[in-house]
């Protein structure tokens, strides 16, 4: 029979410690007999304990990946008081999109002073908050956007195109109109010049002067 030696799995080893620290806890909580609330609290911290572990063995095969969260998230994230290194934080974390995580950190901004507890809050808000694309609103443009949509004809096909529409006779044609437009132009007024005489050497002028 083979026997194969896996690696161990850090994922496992969290889970060892966690279920180690409770039960830790709870052996000084039962030789150690304490105050009503401080009870109370190691009650609340074991079974803090006792989720993570659960948690961190569920994942064990699936572990949260916060790649897709830049670092001031989560600084803004541990401002709010939220443990983000909490397994089911970052579980959370590491199930939804960035534009949530965004949304449920402005939200909680909004909201703090009517938020007891921001951790029950993220987790169970987080997954109602709607996905949205990230980016600037108004359109980027750049310099490719006022480049032609259509790919510039080859040399040899502009070469036939010309050849078989005549462009340059065209051209040729269009040019000479505009040069016969401008001589005619100059003609006219070669012919209106002589017509029209100053006031000053006009010989009636002076009649119409009333001085």
């Amino acid at each position: 029979m083979n026997h194969f030696k896996s690696t161990p799995s850090p994922q496992l080893q969290a889970t060892l410690e966690l279920l180690q620290q409770a039960t830790q806890n709870l052996q000084d909580l039962l030789q150690n007999p304490v105050s009503q609330d401080h009870h109370h609290e190691v009650i609340n911290q074991i079974e803090s304990q006792l989720n993570q572990a659960l948690i961190s063995l569920k994942t064990t095969d699936n572990p949260p990946n916060l790649d897709h969260i830049p670092p001031e998230i989560l600084k803004q994230i541990e401002s709010l008081e939220i443990p983000w290194e909490s397994l089911d934080i970052q579980r959370a974390l590491s199930n939804h999109h960035l534009s949530q995580i965004i949304g449920i950190i402005t939200e909680i901004n909004n909201k703090s002073e009517q938020i007891r507890n921001r951790k029950d809050y993220f987790l169970a808000r987080l997954p109602q908050i709607p996905i949205e694309k990230l980016g600037p609103r108004v359109p980027v443009v750049t310099a490719a956007d006022f480049l032609p949509d259509y790919q510039p004809l080859p040399p040899d096909k502009k070469e036939e195109l010309k050849a078989k529409y005549h462009i340059d006779h065209l051209i040729q044609k269009r040019q000479q109109s505009r040069s016969s437009l401008f001589e005619r132009i100059k003609q006219a007024e070669k012919m209106i010049a002589p017509q029209v005489q100053p006031l000053e050497n006009n010989p009636d002028f002076e009649d119409d002067l009333p001085f």
